[in-house]
């Protein structure tokens, strides 16, 4: 027994000296060396250890009391790996302090409660050396009092990484959010920029936690910034720490947040660019002088609609409605609430019998452009939680207005361009009172608008003529996704809505309505490039969509490359699959250069003619990813000939894109006629001056090679 006790000593010894010397040697030098850093990182790691040993111990301690078989052996075995990791732990935390970013008064009480837990288990132990300590009348009480030390330090460790409301977070009555059912309604920093910072940066850059020195807590904090400098610089999204650092790789030590915790989503970035590039303002609503029509679209999914349970609508009742001629959208991604749009010419009324299978989800609700009549809008009465109604270019009339004024909680109404009369108008607003009523073009003159609005307190505009309101057709889908074949490829075209017609060129003019109508399938036996667009009478018509098909002429089996791509992103063979790559270049198709060039040869076997060579590049601007600046062709009739320049391709430099994208970069080569073919794909020597990260190698990623 003295000999394990000489040896447990001589161990807590060995400890106590090297973390000593380790701790002495941080303090006295000026900058705390990266090897006591790093060794900090496994405070996190080692801390469970003695607290879960320490909590086993107290059970087997209380459970032997009772049971009158006390296992003295097994408790101070367990004390004595207790205590030695408590120390080491301590030591570890005390490294891991030295990175900063902690709030003192936490940190202290996290550093001292710590040190004294250690402490108590070391007496513990030692106590536990001694025979029959059992019976020590103090050796259960400072038990007790050594788990309620750790509890306190593991709490203020706690606060410390996730904030002091980590603990009872869910315990409190949760705060109710404010309803905010209308865009318009949204402030741009209190309803969208802090859910964003909140969700993904308040845990690291908080009161208790600062993160190089920084806090995003308080407008006075986000513009104060941290140890780096200015974390946000109005007007400027480039400069500031905030968007730029977002913005890099998600392997460099500098991109936040860090790898492995939750990462911001494009739309995400592009909001907190928008709140920056527009002037950081914190106060007011975010469409406030802004017609920016991609604004509105992400700030959707920040509304906050009054709960009023209503249910979701059965799959059955929403296909039977849009087969019934209309488009239904969630207006919020997962909830009940919808947004339904008629999308034929002529409802009838097995059509609006069918739509009031959802009147108690439907909240916006659009007949523009119909043949909508007043026998048609007695069912309107029966949806009880519409707040948007479009109406105009339709047939209706005052007979309408009845149907509508039990609308309690319509706030939108668009009557333009119908003979609604003010009369009409007026029995509606003595009714029920929307926020914002459009009636130009109607039987309502402008004096009558203005003294309904006065009367009421709502807002009407009748002034604008000759409005015409026209919806965008959504583009065509196109299937397969690949563009590459050896034989024919049969593409299919089609659109999600009825009546639409669906033309295509193959010639690289821009579809109009007198170009060629798709129908069904189109086979290509040869390289075209085919561009479509959708077309229906009363729409604007859809963005035109262009796809390059190339018939590969040769299979490369035989090639070398001059520099292996790099081991992230690793295996040539891929340039030559024919698997395309997507816009993300992890999806396992691309081979990527960081600060290389691509020089790849390529035997074709024999003498072989070829009019094009074409490169798949990918450029994604966050992830410090650009596409060549010029990609040059080489041949020689023999292996080891002289090599000679046939043909290039000097590429536009790359400009601020923050969403990534890919394109196929082709050499012409008018009857050229080799075996060997030297392709190099030149890299930038390093990121460009508007980058973030300027001066840093950039990557090159390339997923196909093929002649065509």
């Amino acid at each position: 027994m003295t000999n394990n006790n000489q040896i447990y000593k001589s161990v807590f010894l060995i400890v106590l000296l090297l973390f000593g010397v380790l701790t002495l040697y941080g303090i006295k030098t000026d900058e705390s060396p990266r090897f006591i850093l790093a060794l900090g990182r496994f405070h996190p790691l080692l801390l469970h250890l003695p607290i879960g040993a320490l909590i086993v111990t107290f059970f087997i301690d209380v459970l032997g009391r009772f049971q009158k078989n006390y296992p003295e052996n097994t408790i101070k075995s367990l004390l004595g790996f207790t205590s030695l990791f408590a120390i080491i732990t301590c030591f570890l935390g005390y490294f891991l302090s030295l990175e900063g970013g902690y709030q003192k008064e936490t940190l202290d009480l996290h550093f001292y409660t710590g040190i004294a837990t250690a402490l108590l288990a070391v007496v513990l132990f030692f106590m536990s050396l001694k025979p029959s300590f059992k019976s020590n009348k103090i050796f259960l009480p400072l038990f007790i009092a050594t788990v309620i030390s750790i509890s306190v330090a593991g709490h203020y460790g706690s606060v410390l990484t996730h904030g002091d409301q980590y603990l009872t977070e869910y315990i409190s009555v949760s705060k109710k959010e404010r309803t905010i059912e209308d865009i318009d309604s949204l402030k741009l920093y209190n309803d969208v920029v802090v859910k964003i910072l909140d969700k993904k940066c308040i845990q690291c850059h908080n009161a208790s936690k600062q993160k190089g020195e920084l806090s995003l807590v308080t407008k006075e904090q986000i513009l104060k910034g941290g140890a780096s400098g200015l974390s946000v610089i109005s007007g400027n999204a480039s400069e500031s720490l905030l968007y730029s650092r977002v913005l890099l790789p998600i392997s460099d030590e500098e991109h936040m947040p860090p790898e492995g915790k939750d990462q911001l989503t494009k739309d995400e970035i592009w909001l907190i660019e928008h709140w920056i590039e527009n002037g950081l303002d914190f106060e007011n609503y975010a469409t406030a002088n802004s017609e920016n029509d991609t604004l509105k679209k992400k700030l959707n999914k920040y509304l906050v609609f009054n709960k009023v349970n209503i249910p979701k609508a059965s799959q059955d009742d929403i296909d039977e409605v849009k087969a019934a001629g209309f488009r239904v959208l969630e207006l919020v991604p997962g909830q009940a609430e919808l947004n339904v749009k008629y999308l034929d010419s002529v409802p009838t009324k097995n059509t609006m019998e069918t739509l009031l299978a959802l009147d108690e989800q439907i909240i916006e609700l659009d007949f523009s452009n119909s043949g909508l009549t007043d026998e048609l809008t007695s069912g309107f009465k029966k949806f009880k939680n519409l707040k948007s109604l479009r109406l105009q270019g339709t047939s209706i009339s005052d007979k309408t207005i009845e149907n509508l004024k039990a609308l309690e909680h319509l706030e939108v109404l668009n009557i333009h361009n119908t003979a609604i009369s003010e009369d009409g108008l007026e029995n509606l607003l003595t009714a029920i009172q929307p926020k914002r009523i459009y009636s130009w073009n109607t039987n309502v003159d402008n004096d009558n608008a203005r003294r309904l609005a006065n009367t009421f307190g709502v807002s009407i505009q009748n002034d604008i003529v000759g409005f015409v309101d026209r919806s965008q057709l959504e583009p065509p889908l196109i299937s397969p996704s690949k563009t590459l074949f050896n034989d024919t490829i049969h593409v299919n075209v089609l659109s999600r809505l009825k009546n639409v017609e669906i033309r295509y060129t193959l010639n690289g003019d821009v579809p109009d309505s007198t170009s060629k109508i798709f129908n069904e399938k189109l086979i290509l036996n040869t390289s075209k490039t085919l561009k479509i667009a959708a077309f229906k009478d009363g729409w604007e018509p859809s963005d035109v969509i262009t796809r390059h098909y190339a018939k590969v002429q040769y299979a490369v089996t035989d090639f070398i490359v001059e520099d292996m791509p790099d081991d992230r992103y690793p295996d040539p063979l891929k340039v030559f699959d024919m698997k395309e790559g997507s816009t993300d270049f992890r999806d396992g198709h691309w081979i990527g250069y960081f600060g290389n060039d691509l020089q790849i040869t390529i035997d074709l076997k024999e003498q072989q003619t070829v009019n094009h060579i074409s490169v798949s590049c990918l450029e994604d601007i966050g992830s410090w990813i650009l596409y060549p600046t010029d990609i040059t062709v080489f041949t020689s009739t023999t292996e080891k000939g002289v090599y000679k320049k046939v043909g290039d391709l000097k590429n536009a430099p790359s400009t601020k894109n923050v969403d990534p994208r890919k394109e196929k970069f082709t050499i012409a080569l008018p009857e050229t006629t080799a075996r060997y073919f030297k392709i190099v794909v030149n890299n930038h020597d390093a990121l460009p001056s508007w980058h973030p990260s300027a001066g840093n190698p950039s990557w090159l990623f390339v997923d196909e090679v093929y002649f065509w």
